[in-house]
């Protein structure tokens, strides 16, 4: 296999689930050129991975659609893997003329498909790519390759003091149920006033997450929400010490830099069993206590148990960071 192109999902956090799946396709073919096709998010997140050679943008407008077919079948790609579910991505790899294509069987789109498999919704995201490419592959592998996301080595944000940095996602008003409420984040705020706290988000996260410092009154922060792009966001949470964060894309470039993370989990939009990250530098937050409306359950998580987290996970850090000194001597 000399080419080949990944048509990936739509989201961030689904995206980071394919690398170990894309780190299985590199060890078999180490020579061949990867593509990757998929939403333009794609090509900040994996603009400095030397496993990917070329992104190419797909826009669901008909115009783009048909342009895509002409740009992928000038390339003449030996084989498509498909982690989208959609017939029209099946369609779109065989109108250009890949040779063969590996994806889920699903939407009626079996025909189109050189190798196919039924697709489990019950199985974690990860393991779902994965499984799909070693099963094409004969099952030849046992172990699921780290998950690594490369990143700009660089620190793009600084303090005038060395203590350590928390950054926060806890939601806008769009993101409902999952929001970390209000009253709790101002008082979780005071607690951590003695960190250099940053915020991350979108514009919407913003007005919200400004409202919150101006509330608390705290120094040393830096409000970044609605402010960096997606590999600028990448690189903010490879350089924080811990990350506080609702069930977002931010929790799974946390797990995928190696970044310790607290996430606070309310009402999910999938089974968190399916989307949780597989890491261990991450603490998972979610207290039912019996309640019978989901929307309910990021109450309980009071600033008082984040915070003791915090302290946990410092604590864990300042550990190892002693462990290795010894070591060096």
């Amino acid at each position: 296999m000399k080419r080949i192109i990944i048509c990936m999902p739509n989201f961030i956090g689904d995206s980071i689930n394919t690398i170990p799946a894309i780190e299985l396709i590199r060890q078999v073919f180490p020579q061949a050129r990867i593509t990757l096709l998929g939403p333009s998010f794609l090509k900040e997140l994996f603009e400095y991975d030397p496993r990917i050679s070329y992104i190419i943008v797909s826009n669901k407008r008909k115009k783009n659609y048909f342009r895509n077919i002409f740009v992928i079948s000038r390339c003449r790609y030996d084989l498509g893997i498909l982690f989208t579910n959609t017939f029209m991505t099946a369609l779109l790899l065989r109108l250009a003329l890949v040779k063969r294509l590996v994806g889920y069987e699903n939407e009626g789109r079996g025909f189109l498909l050189n190798f196919k498999r039924p697709l489990n919704r019950n199985v974690h995201y990860i393991n779902r790519y994965a499984m799909l490419v070693n099963e094409w592959l004969g099952n030849k592998f046992t172990c699921l390759p780290t998950l690594k996301l490369y990143y700009k080595q660089e620190c793009n944000f600084h303090f005038t003091n060395n203590n350590p940095v928390i950054g926060l996602y806890l939601g806008g008003t769009n993101k409902r149920f999952r929001r970390y409420p209000e009253e709790q984040a101002i008082v979780l705020l005071r607690m951590l006033r003695n960190y250099n706290l940053v915020f991350i988000g979108d514009s919407n996260d913003a007005v919200v997450q400004s409202a919150y410092v101006r509330q608390a009154m705290i120094d040393n922060v830096l409000d970044l929400s609605g402010k960096t792009s997606v590999g600028e966001l990448v690189t903010s949470i490879a350089n924080m010490d811990i990350l506080i964060t609702i069930d977002s894309a931010a929790m799974h470039i946390a797990a995928a830099v190696k970044t310790a993370f607290i996430a606070l989990l309310g009402l999910s939009t999938s089974p968190t069993s399916t989307i949780l990250p597989r890491s261990q530098t991450g603490v998972f937050l979610k207290i039912e206590n019996n309640l019978i409306n989901e929307a309910d359950y990021i109450k309980n998580i009071t600033p008082e148990i984040i915070y003791r987290n915090v302290e946990l996970l410092m604590n864990r850090k300042k550990d190892r960071n002693d462990t290795q000194q010894g070591r060096s001597f």
